[in-house]
């Protein structure tokens, strides 16, 4: 068994079949299928059943009682594993057929590989393409994301992920194992930026490689957890957490240093922005019930 496909999944009915189909339907095909139901009540596990029955590379797992974060199940996920490699195939995302093969690839090639990730394509709930993640990261280095590479996992950590996480999607991404395992796995505690801080733990340890093609497909929709960011200010103690442990382990120059402070300084206008909002429509809805 060389992959470990491990998708979370909770109350993801709607796009749980395309999810499945897509992970079934790779060119790859040494893997197993661990699928992680968070107590859903959509219907989500009456489709999970009808795959279990007629696919014995997939099993499921599923709670009594909802976890409360998606890095828990990361982990227990991981645990269940019998890969060397893991991919954690969120359940409302789908692949190209070759995403496997690319990736196990690199990671056959490079030991010292401890997650390769490639280039996403973002579409909304009617699957429509808004853009693909290298054309918004290109503001801020204009060639990078359009060309595969291999780099030492600080230097990434150094050049990219100290001020934000370049990752933008798990799907998008192959672990080594050994190396997750290694670094200590997910933090339990966070909600929104657990995965960022997981690279990073890894990058410590091993090195990253990029494949520019868009062989993964990140959906964002009215559930998805990026729509919660900065309306909460547990996303920003998150982000300054994340900030604190880079600096402690990474030697970084003055002027990072400051484009970490400006970037803590953005999340909290926008974080101070969505309460003025939503104060300001409180207000005025209390006031209108009080008019005669």
């Amino acid at each position: 068994m060389i992959v470990s496909v491990i998708v979370p999944n909770y109350n993801h009915a709607k796009y749980l079949k395309q999810r499945i189909d897509s992970v079934l339907n790779q060119t790859y095909k040494d893997f197993e299928i661990i699928i992680l139901d968070d107590f859903s009540s959509d219907g989500s596990i009456e489709i999970i059943n009808d795959y279990t029955s007629r696919f014995p590379e997939i099993k499921c797992c599923r709670n009594s009682s909802n976890s409360g974060s998606p890095f828990i199940q990361w982990d227990y996920g991981v645990k269940k594993a019998r890969g060397e490699f893991i991919w954690i195939a969120e359940s409302d995302d789908f692949a190209e057929p070759d995403f496997l093969e690319k990736t196990c690839a690199i990671m056959f090639n490079n030991e010292n590989v401890g997650l390769v990730h490639c280039d996403s394509r973002v579409i909304d709930d009617q699957k429509k393409t808004g853009y693909l993640i290298s054309g918004k990261k290109a503001s801020i280095n204009t060639s990078k994301w359009l060309h595969d590479y291999l780099n030492n996992g600080k230097d990434e950590i150094s050049n990219h992920l100290f001020l934000e996480n370049s990752i933008y999607n798990v799907s998008s991404v192959l672990f080594r194992k050994s190396r997750y395992i290694e670094a200590g796995g997910a933090a339990h505690s966070m909600k929104f930026c657990g995965d960022w801080l997981l690279y990073i733990r890894i990058l410590l340890i091993s090195d990253i490689a990029y494949i520019s093609l868009p062989l993964n497909t990140f959906r964002i929709h009215s559930g998805s957890s990026i729509n919660d960011y900065f309306r909460s200010n547990e996303y920003m103690m998150e982000v300054i957490r994340v900030y604190s442990f880079v600096l402690k382990q990474i030697s970084l120059s003055p002027k990072k240093k400051f484009l970490i402070a400006k970037k803590i300084l953005i999340t909290i206008f926008r974080r101070l922005k969505h309460f003025v909002r939503n104060s300001f429509w409180l207000i005025l809805i209390v006031w209108k019930s009080q008019r005669p």
